[in-house]
């Protein structure tokens, strides 16, 4: 699938800094989503083993996306005349972010899938940019493949969610409650749930 953009409106250094930057936090949460799935406590627990490599498969067909629209981007920039617009400059929106970085591979459990649901947001917030500039832009293909992305995005979201609720929160109380409702819910339905610590 290319990029559908008319030839007489080439991508802004902007688009494709968006883009760039959203492919690179995605492929730093299939990182982290890997680590979840290899962790010892992870993989003696079947059913979040199989939530952690289903969000790295879905991850990877979103990066896989990400990756073709932004070189079809970049062969088009550089196929176009130069301009003097905007050349060199950090878009503001950008500059406001910290930068993402990896788990480590030590970390427990829920510290992980609390940075893994940190990074979802950050990448949703980068999705969201760069689907404002494709649809202030009129390039329909890559407005519709990014609402895909922010939808699975979403998607991933809901499946973490409905197994680790309690990272979700700020609150240590609450954190520490919905802990605890999810081991005693688990053992009600005879899993042993090694992952929550």
């Amino acid at each position: 699938m290319k990029y559908d953009l008319p030839p007489s409106t080439p991508p802004t250094p902007q688009q494709v800094t968006e883009l760039n930057d959203a492919l690179v936090t995605a492929t730093e949460l299939e990182q982290i989503y890997a680590a979840l799935a290899r962790h010892p406590r992870v993989q003696a627990t079947p059913g979040s083993a199989e939530v952690f490599e289903s969000c790295r498969e879905q991850l990877g067909q979103d990066i896989a996306v990400l990756d073709e629209h932004l070189e079809s981007m970049k062969l088009l920039a550089r196929s176009a005349p130069a301009t003097s617009e905007g050349d060199g400059e950090t878009p503001p929106h950008l500059a406001s972010f910290p930068d993402v970085e990896p788990a480590a591979p030590d970390q427990s459990v829920f510290d992980t899938v609390r940075r893994a649901f940190y990074v979802e947001d950050f990448l949703r917030q980068q999705l969201e940019f760069s689907l404002a500039s494709a649809r202030a832009s009129g390039h329909r293909k890559l407005e519709l493949q990014l609402k895909m992305i922010v939808l699975s995005v979403a998607q991933r979201c809901r499946l973490l969610e409905e197994r680790y609720s309690f990272a979700r929160s700020k609150n240590a109380f609450v954190q520490g409650l919905r802990k605890q409702t999810t081991r005693f819910l688990s053992r009600l339905q005879g899993e042993e749930r090694r992952d929550i610590d």
